[in-house]
């Protein structure tokens, strides 16, 4: 087994309303990114929700870390390039 593979759940930073995105990208979101360019940022899947740190009350940001714990990802790279999902609310900022 290849052990430097992770999984990563590619998502549309289209799923994060904007009061979400202008947190991240000032760095006062309570989750910081892992890594973060110009297109969107990379966060680390926690174990459960609940050990996502105090002042992450942005549901939709949970909701994306939840269907990436389920599919058994490590990260979710939220991308401005990547198509936004049918199953996934959409906010138009």
């Amino acid at each position: 087994m290849m052990r430097n593979v992770r999984r990563f759940y590619d998502c549309s930073t289209a799923h994060l309303p904007e009061q979400t995105v202008q947190a991240i990208e000032n760095g006062l979101f309570a989750k910081p990114p892992s890594m973060q360019n110009e297109y969107g940022w990379l966060f680390s899947i926690p174990e459960t929700l609940a050990d996502l740190p105090e002042g992450v009350d942005c549901d939709a940001f949970k909701t994306v870390m939840s269907l990436a714990m389920d599919a058994g990802c490590d990260y979710v790279l939220f991308d401005r390039d990547v198509p936004p999902a049918p199953y996934l609310d959409v906010f138009d900022w």
